[in-house]
C-alpha cells in the first residue's frame, strides 16, 4: 500500500456517505477509502479521516480465504452445536419425524447466519465500532477487500437464498412460520436499527440471547416435526447465556476505547471493576444452568463428570479475570483468547456427551 492520499470529511458533507460506503464517486473512480481516524463518534460533528488507495494497492488474499473471513466460518459452531443437539436428541428419543424438512431449514439457517455476519461487519464499519476498537480478526470491509456497499447487497443475496431454501420446510411444517416470524421481528429490532448492534446496545444483547439460544433451537426442533418442548427451551436458555458471555468478554477487552467513544453496553455501563465481578458471576451463572440442565435431562454420569470438568477448566479463567488490574493491561487480549478456549472446551464436553448418547442408541458401545 502507498500512503499518499488522505481526505477528512464531516458527517454532514455530501461525500461522507460515499467514502464510508464505498459508493458513488469513490466507486466510479476505482478508489478504495479506508477510515483511519474518527473524532466525535456518534455526534452531529462526527469527522472521519480516510486513507485513499487505488484498487491495485490493496493486497487481497485468495478468494476462499477472503470468503471464509467474510462469512466468519470460525463462528459457525454457534449454530452447528444447536443443530447437532436437536438432531441427536430427537434421534435418541425416536422423534426424528421430518429429516428432509430440517435439512432445508439447516441450509437456510447457514445462509441466514452468513448474511447476519456480513451485516454485523457492515454495522461495525458504519457505526464506528471498528474505528475505535482494534479488530482481532481480518474483516474484509476494514481491510478494503470489499466495500460496505457491495457487502450490503451480498448480505441480501444470502438472506434471499435463506428464505427460498427454507420454503419447503414452511410447507411441510407450517408451525415453523410462526417461529420464524417472531425471530425475524426480533432480528429486525436488534440488527437492522442503525445503531442497535448487540455490541453497543443492551437491548441488542437481550435479543441476541433469545435468538442464538431458544430461537435457533426451537426453530430447528419445529422444522424436524418434534414440536417445542421444555428440554429444547432449557438448552436454548443456557446456550444463549454462553453466547452472551463471549460478547461480554469481547466488549470487556475493548472497554476503554468503547467507553471513550461513547458506546453503551452492559460492560461500559458497569465500568472496569464491576465488569470483572459481572463476568465471573455470569460464567458462574452459566455453569449453574449447565448443571440444572444436566440434572433434569442427562445421565447422572455426565451430570457429575461434565460439570466437574467444566468447573475445573473454568477456574483459571475466573482467576485471570480477577487478577486483571487495568483496562489498559495487555492481559485483556490474552483473557479474551482464554475465554474462547474455555467456551470451546464446554462445546467439546457437550458434543462428547451427545456422541455418547448417539453411539449408545446405535449399539456401537463395546
Amino acid at each position: 500500500m502507498s500512503f499518499n492520499s488522505f481526505k477528512t470529511l464531516k458527517i454532514n458533507e455530501p461525500l461522507y456517505q460515499d467514502y464510508l460506503w464505498g459508493k458513488g464517486e469513490v466507486r466510479s473512480s476505482g478508489q478504495i477509502s479506508l477510515p483511519i481516524k474518527t473524532l466525535n463518534l456518534g455526534s452531529k460533528d462526527e469527522t472521519i479521516t480516510f486513507q485513499i488507495f487505488a484498487s491495485h494497492e490493496i493486497q487481497r488474499p485468495p478468494f476462499l480465504v477472503y470468503f471464509l473471513n467474510l462469512i466468519k466460518l470460525h463462528s459457525f459452531a454457534l449454530i452447528m452445536l444447536p443443530l447437532f443437539y436437536v438432531l441427536v436428541k430427537n434421534f435418541v428419543d425416536d422423534r426424528l419425524r421430518d429429516p428432509l424438512s430440517i435439512c432445508f431449514a439447516a441450509i437456510g439457517i447457514f445462509f441466514l447466519y452468513a448474511g447476519m455476519n456480513i451485516r454485523n461487519d457492515i454495522l461495525d464499519h458504519i457505526n464506528g465500532y471498528d474505528r475505535v476498537n482494534i479488530s482481532n480478526s481480518n474483516k474484509p470491509i476494514s481491510q478494503g477487500w470489499i466495500s460496505a456497499q457491495r457487502a450490503w447487497w451480498l448480505s441480501w443475496v444470502f438472506f434471499s437464498i435463506s428464505f427460498f431454501v427454507t420454503i419447503p420446510s414452511f410447507v411441510r411444517q407450517p408451525e415453523l412460520i410462526r417461529v420464524v416470524a417472531v425471530c425475524l421481528l426480533l432480528l429486525f429490532m436488534g440488527h437492522f436499527f442503525q445503531r442497535n448492534s448487540y455490541k453497543s446496545s443492551r437491548l441488542g444483547e437481550a435479543l441476541l440471547f433469545i435468538l442464538s439460544g431458544a430461537g435457533v433451537a426451537s426453530g430447528l426442533q419445529v422444522a424436524l416435526g418434534g414440536g417445542i418442548d421444555t428440554e429444547v427451551l432449557a438448552f436454548g436458555v443456557f446456550w444463549g447465556v454462553g453466547v452472551l458471555f463471549l460478547v461480554y468478554i469481547n466488549n470487556f477487552s475493548h472497554l476503554l476505547t468503547s467507553y471513550q467513544a461513547g458506546l453503551t453496553n452492559t460492560i461500559t455501563t458497569l465500568g472496569f471493576d464491576k465488569a470483572k465481578v459481572f463476568l465471573i458471576s455470569w460464567w458462574a451463572f452459566f455453569c449453574g444452568l449447565w448443571t440444572l440442565y444436566h440434572y433434569f435431562y442427562s445421565s447422572i454420569i455426565w451430570t457429575i463428570f461434565g460439570t466437574l470438568l467444566l468447573v475445573f477448566w473454568s477456574l483459571p479463567l475466573m482467576g485471570r479475570i480477577h487478577q486483571t488490574k487495568s483496562p489498559l493491561s495487555s492481559d485483556l487480549s490474552y483473557l479474551r483468547k482464554q475465554a474462547h478456549r474455555t467456551f470451546l472446551v464446554m462445546v467439546i464436553i457437550f458434543f462428547s456427551e451427545y456422541m455418547w448418547y448417539l453411539t449408545d442408541k446405535l449399539n456401537w458401545m463395546p
